[in-house]
């Protein structure tokens, strides 16, 4: 498993949560990580701004690839994995209070720029806990 300072680096490499999250457990269910890093691109930074941690997302999406219903009329595999989804969801709420990047950050990112102009003054230095907190709950629900 990743520890922060992986997360860490994987961040200064230019990575974000969503696609760290999603990568460490694409390989385990046949899926390359550099194609989960590619997946998973769009999900950082809490959607910009308006929506859920990436981290979180990236969990979303790993819960979706081990646990995924790939048939439509497959009703009671979604179910149980909406069911997942909220114990995720609730799990990381208890950890870190909330859910949504803006209020975890505590201000809004919207664009690579903001980003890049952002990241010096320490608004991130929590993401690779919520990144490993994401990770070990997902481990617990695979297994």
């Amino acid at each position: 498993m990743l520890s922060e300072k992986d997360v860490d680096r994987l961040f200064d490499m230019g990575f974000d949560c969503s696609q760290i999250v999603f990568g460490e457990f694409a390989e385990r269910f046949g899926l390359k990580k550099e194609d989960a890093y590619r997946i998973a691109g769009c999900f950082g930074i809490g959607m910009a701004q308006d929506g859920v941690c990436g981290a979180v997302s990236g969990g979303m999406m790993a819960l979706g690839l081990a646990f995924g219903n790939d048939a439509p009329e497959d009703l009671s595999k979604k179910d149980a994995l909406f069911k997942m989804r909220d114990e995720l969801v609730k799990e990381f709420k208890i950890r870190n209070a909330d859910v949504n990047c803006p209020e975890l950050l505590g201000q809004k990112v919207h664009t690579l720029e903001d980003l890049m102009l952002t990241r010096p003054t320490g608004i991130y230095k929590d993401c690779p806990k919520y990144c490993i907190d994401v990770i070990e709950i997902v481990e617990k629900m695979l297994h």
